[in-house]
């Protein structure tokens, strides 16, 4: 892991909202407009999508992050924030994202599930094909140097375990990826060993 430099919290939940337009069912429920997350769409959607969330102050993101998850909002305020870098081996993803099956991700880093993925993405008949998790992946390594670029839409993590039974292998594994563990898994499996991330780190 490596600490390029602190951010504000703000900062942080500007991220996390702006990712949400493209990605959230619940998002809609505070009056925001909800984007399908295409390839084209996320391109010509961007721009507008990150001049709304802007315009948001801080208790207005609050407000939306609750919707999403009260827990979330708790942890993100618990954390002094860095903008860094992780490698594959030092963070884990949500346990059976995008539809994968719970062993590949549970307990596991994302380097090893990512090794998972390709061993059997080279089967000619793979059911990982029609995964959930597929599709989206494919979006966006197409546009991979795009959001690599945007401060608004890293993925976040912080330290394993802060949910309680919800991450795993907290001995083997450190960090976490609360968010962007799709477009993590996206630019691990196009060859990318480190991802820029924001990284929360426990305040005191």
């Amino acid at each position: 892991m490596k600490l390029i430099k602190k951010v504000s919290t703000v900062e942080v939940k500007r991220n996390f909202v702006v990712s949400q337009l493209f990605t959230s069912k619940n998002i809609r429920k505070k009056g925001i407009k909800k984007y399908r997350p295409s390839r084209d769409v996320i391109i010509e959607k961007l721009p507008s999508a990150k001049k709304s969330i802007l315009k948001l102050g801080e208790r207005s993101l609050d407000k939306i992050i609750k919707t999403e998850d009260k827990k979330r909002l708790n942890a993100y305020n618990s954390f002094d924030w860095y903008l860094g870098e992780v490698a594959l081996s030092e963070v884990k993803v949500w346990r059976k994202t995008g539809g994968l099956y719970k062993s590949w991700t549970d307990r596991v880093s994302l380097e090893k599930t990512v090794g998972k993925i390709k061993t059997e993405l080279k089967k000619d008949n793979s059911k990982l094909r029609r995964k959930r998790f597929f599709k989206p992946v494919s979006h966006i390594i197409l546009i991979k140097k795009i959001l690599q670029k945007e401060k608004y839409l890293l993925p976040i993590v912080i330290p394993n375990g802060t949910y309680k039974n919800q991450t795993g292998g907290i001995k083997t594994v450190p960090w976490f990826l609360d968010d962007g563990c799709m477009r993590s898994l996206a630019y691990a499996v196009s060859g990318d060993k480190i991802i820029k991330v924001y990284i929360g780190i426990p305040k005191g």
